[in-house]
Order: structure tokens, then C-alpha cells, then sequence
């Protein structure tokens, strides 16, 4: 039986990886839309207004992000610190805390650059040419390596129903 505040973290967890895990596919959803599949090229037939559409909910979801992720770290390791399951035994949960841990520095490399396209949406009225530009490090930002670490995201869940890599009282 796990302890009052493990099932507290857990559960503060659950719901901001949710919310961050929905903000950050809708960001790149709402990016993709302004490429030609498969490039980094934008499409010639977006008009202004519906382009300056997708790079003001870009912004708004990135704003979601930057309060859940951290939330969601925050509970992550309170989680991991108040839980009686070892990793030495559930080694599901060490694979799921290193898939979500390893990444931080992607993702706060990640944040600077979502910050610029905030500061763009927010602050003054920029050129689409500005926007074009942020968007485009963004998408391109450490050769895909930001995409790898949502398909690590999307394990996790994996990990946390099926719990592989355990062991049994026999196996010590």
C-alpha cells in the first residue's frame, strides 16, 4: 500500500502530464500545419490572418506547457522520493524516470525557444517574417532530437500498465 502523499504526487502527476503531454501535441500540430509535409518549407497557401492564427495558439499552449511541465516534474520526483516501490525491483519505474528525467535539458532548450514565439505573439505586433523564423528553429531545434523525446513521453504509459523489466522474490 502506498503512503498518502506518494498517491498525492501521483496523482497531481497523472493530471499535469496530461495537460502537458495534450498543450505539447497541439503545439506541433498546429506547427505542422504551416509546413509542406515532410519539409521545412512553408506552405505558399496559408493567408496572413489564418497564419497568424496558428502562431497565436502555438503561443497559448506553450504558455499551458510552461506551467504544467515543470508540475509535472515537480511531481514526478516527489513521487519517486515517497513511493516504497524500488527501483531495484520495478525496474519499469527506472525506465520511466529516466525516459522522463533525461530529457529536461531538451525540453528548458525547448522553452527558451517557445519563449521567443510568445514574446512575438504578446508583446508588439511582428512582422510574419519574425514568426516564420522562430518557428522554424524551433521545429528544426537539435535535429529532431525534441521529437524523440516525445515518442520516449508517449512509453512511458507504456511502462507504467504492462510493468516489464520486473523482478519477483525469486529472481534477487
Amino acid at each position: 500500500m502506498e503512503k498518502i502523499t506518494a498517491k498525492f504526487f501521483l496523482f497531481i502527476f497523472i493530471i499535469s502530464a496530461t495537460v502537458w503531454m495534450y498543450a505539447s501535441s497541439m503545439k506541433h500540430y498546429q506547427a505542422g500545419m504551416l509546413f509542406e509535409f515532410g519539409t521545412a518549407q512553408f506552405k505558399d497557401q496559408i493567408n496572413a490572418d489564418a497564419e497568424r492564427t496558428i502562431y497565436r495558439t502555438f503561443a497559448e499552449n506553450a504558455v499551458v506547457v510552461f506551467f504544467s511541465y515543470p508540475l509535472t516534474i515537480i511531481a514526478a520526483a516527489g513521487f519517486v522520493a515517497t513511493t516504497r516501490r524500488k527501483f531495484r525491483t520495478d525496474g519499469w519505474m527506472m525506465m520511466s524516470a529516466i525516459l522522463l528525467f533525461g530529457f529536461i535539458p531538451v525540453e528548458l532548450y525547448c522553452f527558451w525557444l517557445d519563449w521567443k514565439i510568445v514574446g512575438l505573439n504578446y508583446w508588439g505586433n511582428w512582422p510574419l517574417e519574425e514568426f516564420r523564423k522562430a518557428i522554424l528553429l524551433r521545429m528544426t531545434a537539435l535535429a529532431g532530437l525534441p521529437f524523440i523525446a516525445q515518442l520516449c513521453y508517449y512509453t512511458i504509459p507504456i511502462f507504467i500498465i504492462f510493468k516489464p523489466l520486473r523482478k519477483t522474490k525469486n529472481e534477487y
